[in-house]
């Protein structure tokens, strides 16, 4: 009796394992024996179209021919089992990820038999790891970031970092960010608030002075982030970060000038111009606001962000700021990026969309255009 209910569990559990997971088998040499119905819907195939085919079928034909996929069919006979995550191709040519293992089935006299073969599909998640490791190595090349503890203690930094300061990765790993601020700032209390701030999760933006290895100044327009766990509290904080070092000592150069000029025709005329150029940025700053539309949240954890207009590096910069600010406050896991208002989407067009989702991603936002 005992053996018999034994007997019936064994059989249920594997009917569950059969409906969950993809199941093949096949001989010494390679060929197909059997293959359950999740094998066969992953793949494509029916049965009679896979049964006394060889393994090869599945795999790229040069990989078919390697001597690493003869080696792999020896390991396999050997009794040594293989746990992966395997690239093959589905019936048509489609690019399917595999995570399974191939081991070695044998007789009660423990002669080999067989092959077989328990796997499950991880494409999609496979193809999104892959875009996303993609999207962060963009945003690596194109912005200076680094990462902090929530108490301000260096993590890591990427290569732009790095080169902006002066400093190599080991120098910086485990110390605190006050080592790139003025002794006197890094002791008041406007900078121990920042840090208490980005603690409690509020995102900080702006234009921040800071020195470099040697102490040399320098500018850096940047958005602070705190990336919260599941839980919502603050784990890491990632700094995004480009050198406006140049700008801003321009403008202070223009600032002296027209200070030490005596020459009051002179000074009116420099005025003028400095009065015309602050006209002309404000209304360029009204033209981007007119043409920016803002991140509006559609639904519990999507954002919508419709572009109208002319996307530059300026605006992509601001848009990039309020996408970010956005997603960390909303604690977004959607970013729809709608392009259907862009008059013209050239190469110079794609290209700042390719941050600005890039920037998302890096966010743990999966970003969508529209």
């Amino acid at each position: 009796m005992a053996k018999g209910m034994a007997t019936e569990e064994a059989k249920l559990l594997m009917g569950a394992i059969s409906r969950s997971l993809a199941i093949a088998t096949f001989s010494l040499d390679g060929e197909i024996l059997s293959a359950n119905q999740k094998f066969l819907e992953i793949m494509g195939y029916e049965l009679g179209e896979v049964v006394g085919q060889h393994h090869r079928i599945f795999v790229d034909p040069n990989y078919a021919q390697s001597e690493d996929y003869q080696e792999f069919w020896k390991s396999l006979t050997s009794g040594k089992s293989t746990t992966s995550e395997f690239k093959r191709f589905g019936k048509g040519g489609r690019e399917i990820w595999l995570q399974g293992i191939y081991m070695l089935a044998t007789d009660s006299a423990g002669q080999p038999v067989k092959i077989v073969k328990v796997a499950s599909d991880v494409t999609s998640s496979k193809l999104i790891a892959t875009y996303n490791e993609g999207m962060i190595a963009g945003i690596e090349q194109a912005m200076a970031v680094i990462e902090f503890k929530k108490d301000g203690t260096i993590i890591s930094a990427n290569q732009n970092f790095l080169n902006l300061t002066g400093y190599s990765l080991s120098e910086i790993t485990g110390r605190h960010h006050s080592m790139f601020v003025e002794r006197d700032y890094a002791h008041s209390e406007e900078y121990a608030e920042h840090w208490r701030r980005l603690e409690a999760g509020e995102v900080l933006q702006g234009r921040y002075r800071r020195v470099n290895k040697n102490g040399a100044e320098i500018w850096l327009q940047a958005t602070y982030t705190p990336i919260l766990s599941p839980d919502g509290e603050v784990i890491k904080i990632v700094k995004f970060a480009y050198d406006v070092t140049t700008a801003v000592h321009q403008a202070e150069q223009l600032e002296q000038a027209l200070e030490a000029s005596h020459n009051a025709k002179e000074l009116e005329i420099e005025l003028a111009k400095a009065n015309e150029a602050e006209r002309a940025r404000k209304e360029m700053d009204l033209a981007i606001q007119e043409l920016s539309t803002p991140v509006t949240p559609i639904w519990d954890q999507i954002l919508l962000l419709p572009l109208v207009g002319i996307l530059d590096s300026t605006r992509a910069a601001s848009i990039m700021t309020k996408s970010l600010e956005m997603i960390s406050q909303t604690r977004a896991r959607i970013f729809v990026l709608d392009i259907s208002g862009v008059a013209t989407v050239d190469t110079a067009v794609a290209n700042q969309l390719i941050k600005i989702t890039k920037a998302t991603q890096l966010m743990g936002c999966e970003a969508r255009a529209a």
